[in-house]
């Protein structure tokens, strides 16, 4: 690594775990637990719904979780919250026994245990893709890592099934398709990344997540009964329907899809989703051309990822967390699997850019500023160019399920 790109290295992962602590402690006020953001603790504020998820199931209550008015009475009295906002249990039921063991301890051992096993799940997504340690510090300091952890959500636990299911689609279709069915606690995903399994070859793996999936909502069923998933088909989902179709902004302000670009920019629904698809369709067959030429390695699972994820009408700006193990390892760690070392995925604008797009998206959302957007799928673009017109010699014969990812 030479003297440019260790400076750059320094620049982005400590620089940016600043600038990203100093946004969310200045905007999210952790200090606050009662009137503002955060919930029960000075971090994972949208915990608050998987606990109470896990809770609801424990006391056989689950029907409040679609009640989006007696939910959120139920929070504001348990926590003592009295801002504005409102929560939403968005998940399908089979996330619920995942739940149960959080719901079951009090919040706080709760929200510091979810937190510490998404955060080594992260650092394991790394040590698949490559053992180099500066990657897996990268992964655990960088901005998305830091929203997500502020945010609550588990990307560190979709990160490894994601990495999981994509680099051993081919050679281990069983492990990988019970990693994708298990994605499927975020639907939307699971189906963004298993369409870009099966465009590169990963059939097998499909079919082994069909199975998967009807077991896991067979076990939902088993364990709560038909209601919850009553509720969430004529509830929940027509609820988020509404949201995106007619754009609620106090809900989607941290959405980074060009769909809500184009609706901040006065759009309208039908207009947006041309927008949408059409970049989602053109960025999934240059992610999937690219991988047929290259192999699958640091610098197209990447791409494949943050396709899938901006790819979508709707995602959060902590669903970035998903791609930072792999965009770690292209960003910091090169790829040497053809024996030679090579330049990063991105050059330092470009990848400062995505890097600290997650944080950014926090007072983005709050000035309802489309910029951050254009920033994710702009990036996307430039990677999938560079990397297209880079070439790759010696690999150009290489198939996805070629041996360019190595197991920790």
């Amino acid at each position: 690594m030479d003297a440019r790109t260790d400076r750059d290295h320094r620049l982005l992962v400590y620089g940016g775990f600043a600038v990203s602590l100093a946004i969310v402690v200045a905007l999210c006020k952790p200090w606050n637990l009662t009137d503002h953001f955060m919930v029960g603790a000075p971090f994972g504020r949208d915990f608050v719904n998987y606990w109470m998820g896990g809770r609801l199931a424990l006391e056989g209550r689950l029907e409040v979780l679609a009640d989006l008015r007696a939910y959120n009475a139920l929070i504001a009295t348990q926590f003592g919250h009295t801002a504005e906002d409102f929560f939403v249990f968005s998940y399908p039921p089979n996330l619920l026994p995942f739940l149960v063991p959080f719901g079951a301890l009090p919040y706080l051992p709760a929200v510091t245990a979810w937190t510490a096993i998404n955060l080594a799940l992260l650092a394991w997504s790394v040590r698949l893709i490559d053992p180099d340690r500066r990657a897996l510090v990268a992964a655990c300091l960088s901005p998305a890592a830091l929203t997500m952890v502020a945010y609550g959500h588990f990307g560190g636990a979709l990160a490894a099934l994601a990495v999981l299911a994509l680099t051993r689609g081919a050679r281990q279709p069983v492990l990988a398709g019970l990693c994708l069915a298990l994605m499927t606690v975020k639907p939307q995903l699971a189906a963004a990344v298993g369409l870009l399994m099966l465009l590169i070859g990963q059939w097998r793996a499909i079919a082994w997540s069909v199975a998967g999936t009807v077991g896991l909502a067979g076990l939902s069923v088993l364990l709560f009964g038909l209601t919850p998933w009553r509720d969430f088909l004529h509830v929940t989902v027509p609820f988020q329907v509404w949201l995106i179709q007619d754009f609620i902004l106090d809900h989607l302000r941290n959405t980074l899809s060009l769909y809500a670009a184009a609706r901040l920019a006065g759009l309208s629904f039908m207009a947006a989703q041309i927008v949408q698809t059409g970049f989602g369709l053109a960025a999934i067959a240059g992610a999937v051309l690219l991988t047929w030429r290259d192999g699958l390695n640091a610098r197209t699972l990447t791409l494949l990822l943050l396709t899938g994820i901006a790819g979508l009408a709707y995602f959060q700006h902590y669903d970035l967390a998903i791609v930072v193990p792999a965009l770690s390892v292209a960003l910091f760690a090169g790829n040497r699997d053809d024996g030679v070392a090579r330049r990063p995925l991105l050059p330092f604008v470009p990848a400062c850019l995505l890097w600290l797009a997650p944080p950014l998206a926090i007072p983005a959302g709050l000035y309802h500023w489309w910029i951050v957007n254009l920033i994710v799928a702009g990036v996307l673009c430039v990677g999938l160019v560079t990397e297209w017109r880079r070439g790759a010699p010696g690999m150009r014969s290489r198939t996805p399920s070629g041996p360019v990812i190595r197991a920790a």
